[in-house]
């Protein structure tokens, strides 16, 4: 039991270990120094960070904004959404 349990965890990391490799690979990480993978890296990160935060913000008032321009009635979405100075009063 516990044999197949240690066999899966090393395949496990394994696959980790190749993903990681084909990260370096494809984005030419393999041939920098310690110091610009970790401003590489830390770039990609927050690249990553600012496309999440903008997809969280801004992708629903552009939904909003189509199913409004979209529908011929108004009765879908009567109300526009609540700001955040709208919710507290």
């Amino acid at each position: 039991m516990f044999h197949k349990i240690k066999e899966s965890f090393h395949r496990f990391v394994r696959y980790i270990k190749w993903l990681h490799m084909l990260y370096e690979l494809n984005t030419y990480l393999s041939m920098c120094e310690p110091w610009e993978k970790v401003f590489l890296n830390c770039l990609i990160v927050a690249s990553l960070c600012f496309i999440i935060y903008s997809t969280f913000i801004y992708i629903p008032g552009h939904i909003y904004s189509l199913i409004i321009y979209f529908t011929a009635s108004p009765t879908i979405v009567d109300m526009p959404p609540l700001g955040m100075n709208e919710i507290g009063s």
